[in-house]
């Protein structure tokens, strides 16, 4: 076999199988989202205040189905051919860094093992983000953290857009954070939410009870503000939204994150513009990573906010001192303030999708679902009963 013909070979390997991606995302590429009625309103129509931090702005619009031009479709199968399978490759070799960087750390003393492992985890988790297309972050602090002896911000409090949240901070400050009890037992995260110190909480957990979520943050943040941590403890990271938004607005912020009445550090989040937006909202995290793997650049801001040190007012009410913090985020930042939560995302991916929105949701009170599912009238008629969306976001 020559050279010349081994080439062809190649090239006509390459060409079939473009194709055959570009046949595939013909075919499976999600379906258009659900046109509603003009005569939807309330909660009924998309356009409602109540789903506008969760509706898509980038090219791709609600569930990353906007129908696109043949050329859009044959581009993306070139780059999931090409450029998508070398950033996957690359994002993962850095989380397996990370994770033998865990393993091998046991062999330092022990009072350097926290510190090494932070130090290059940092680095590791600005390749990781690098091979996912951010060329550019920009991080910026608006002054310099000048403290009182002794007292440090007992955790970071972030608006929250995307599941790659995590890796940004993790690139500047390697933090711990909320996670599942399971989180712990997966391969190669596991490990790594350890070294992390995340706090592991059982998300089945009974209304009310101390053990739980807001109980496990409070006792944490209680030790930091009273300086009880070792020193080797990585710094806790909050989104207190408890969901994700497109990045347009700011939802309300839970009381969790400031039971403990310590100083919190504010940080706002921003990703750019682009072909494809970070976001994770109204869409699968699959078809969301593919697109973000088939496009090649990303940016992503971070500014932090002085330290925000609570009022003896805002430390005998949470809900004050959440209500503050957040207004502070929404002047600095300049979002818009919406009173949505992760039940109308729900509700509005529901409707996109031509299904019956979750009960608890204002769409499913105004088709008569009531708390069981049941439906007291026939507005929703033919809408298959599915509460949540496969592949959609969780409480976080």
């Amino acid at each position: 076999m020559t050279m010349i013909s081994a080439i062809g070979y190649v090239i006509e390997a390459f060409m079939i199988l473009v194709f055959t991606v570009f046949l595939l995302l013909l075919f499976f590429r999600p379906k258009p989202a659900t046109v509603r009625s003009k005569s939807d309103t309330g909660p009924l129509n998309l356009q409602n205040e109540l789903y506008e931090p969760f509706v898509r702005h980038d090219q791709y619009g609600p569930l990353g189905a906007k129908p696109q031009p043949l050329l859009e479709y044959l581009r993306l199968a070139v780059l999931l051919v090409t450029i998508a399978p070398i950033k996957f490759a690359s994002a993962t070799l850095c989380v397996v860094g990370v994770h033998v960087l865990c393993r091998a750390s046991v062999i330092l003393p022990r009072g350097l093992q926290a510190q090494v492992v932070a130090a290059l985890g940092k680095i590791l988790c600005r390749l990781c983000l690098l091979c996912w297309g951010f060329v550019k972050i920009n991080w910026t602090t608006d002054e310099p953290r000048q403290l009182p002896k002794g007292v440090e911000p007992a955790a970071i409090v972030s608006n929250h857009i995307s599941y790659l949240d995590i890796i940004v901070h993790c690139a500047h400050s390697f933090p711990s954070f909320v996670a599942r009890g399971n989180t712990k037992d997966l391969p190669l995260v596991g490990l790594i939410s350890k070294h992390l110190q995340c706090i592991y909480v059982n998300r089945d957990f009974k209304k009310g009870d101390v053990t739980g979520v807001s109980g496990q943050v409070k006792d944490r943040m209680e030790l930091a503000a009273a300086g009880k941590l070792p020193p080797t403890t990585r710094p806790l990271l909050l989104f207190p939204e408890g969901t994700t938004t497109n990045g347009v607005c700011l939802l309300p912020f839970k009381s969790g994150a400031f039971l403990a009445g310590a100083p919190v550090q504010p940080v706002i989040l921003r990703y750019g513009e682009d072909r494809v937006s970070p976001a994770w909202d109204s869409i699968s995290p699959l078809w969301h990573a593919l697109l973000l793997l088939a496009n090649l650049f990303h940016s992503v801001s971070a500014r932090e906010l002085p330290i925000y040190y609570p009022s003896d007012e805002e430390k005998a009410d949470p809900k004050l001192y959440a209500a503050n913090v957040r207004e502070m985020m929404l002047r600095e930042g300049g979002f818009k303030p919406s009173e949505s939560s992760l039940v109308e995302s729900r509700a509005y991916i529901a409707l996109l999708e031509g299904r019956k929105p979750p009960p608890k949701s204002q769409a499913a009170q105004a088709l008569g679902i009531g708390a069981n599912g049941v439906q007291s009238n026939g507005d929703g008629a033919g809408m298959p009963d599915v509460p949540v969306a496969p592949g959609v976001k969780k409480a976080e």
